[in-house]
């Protein structure tokens, strides 16, 4: 039902997660702010969907979704895991 939603935190969490880990080019701004709110901001509504999905799922009567579940500890480690890469590869110039 709001999968979509999943799938675009975690593409965007994938991406930053790749660009911490490859710096390609040298991005102004993206620094340890940045990383560290757009990881925030992902884990946040993230849950924020988890809570509705719950809630529509429980007044029409469907069957809870696990795949939406693991999605979304998915972001939540990646949420995690992206700014403390970003900073300890600061940490290590």
């Amino acid at each position: 039902m709001l999968r979509p939603i999943f799938f675009i935190f975690l593409i965007i969490s994938l991406l930053l997660l790749i660009k911490v880990i490859l710096p390609i080019t040298k991005m102004p701004y993206i620094n340890g702010f940045t990383i560290a709110n757009i990881s925030i901001i992902s884990a946040v509504v993230s849950a924020q969907v988890v809570f509705y999905n719950a809630i529509i799922v429980d007044e029409t009567g469907l069957r809870r979704d696990e795949f939406s579940s693991y999605m979304f500890l998915i972001i939540v480690v990646l949420a995690f895991i992206n700014p403390l890469v970003y900073f300890y590869k600061e940490n290590k110039k």
